[in-house]
């Protein structure tokens, strides 16, 4: 995500304003899921927790694509292709983080 609003593929005009809360959201959807990582559903608040980040990373992760419609939607000398590859990829990790979500299950007596 960085690479991409950092490169030639947007205005240097426009690259600090989406830039850095771009890249900044993208790190914390890397965050919220190490951090969900970390709570091993063997108790009721466990589960609750993972749940919780893996939530956190998903809203994360429709700022993301919010961010790059906007991109798109100013109508700026963009590479439109370039960007229609990460959105591809937003979804697809929101389709897997919402899948490992619902796989999230209490393991043992908690």
């Amino acid at each position: 995500m960085t690479r991409l609003v950092t490169s030639g593929a947007v205005p240097k005009s426009y690259r600090f304003i989406f830039a850095v809360p771009m890249a900044e959201t993208a790190r914390s959807v890397v965050f919220n899921l190490v951090k969900a990582d970390a709570f091993y559903p063997n108790t009721t608040r466990n589960v609750e927790e993972r749940k919780h980040y893996m939530t956190l990373a998903l809203a994360d992760l429709n700022q993301l694509y919010q961010d790059l419609q906007c991109l798109l939607a100013m109508n700026l000398p963009v590479k439109v292709a370039r960007f229609e590859e990460i959105s591809e990829s937003i979804e697809n990790d929101i389709k897997l983080i919402k899948g490992a979500r619902a796989g999230v299950k209490l393991i043992g007596k908690g």
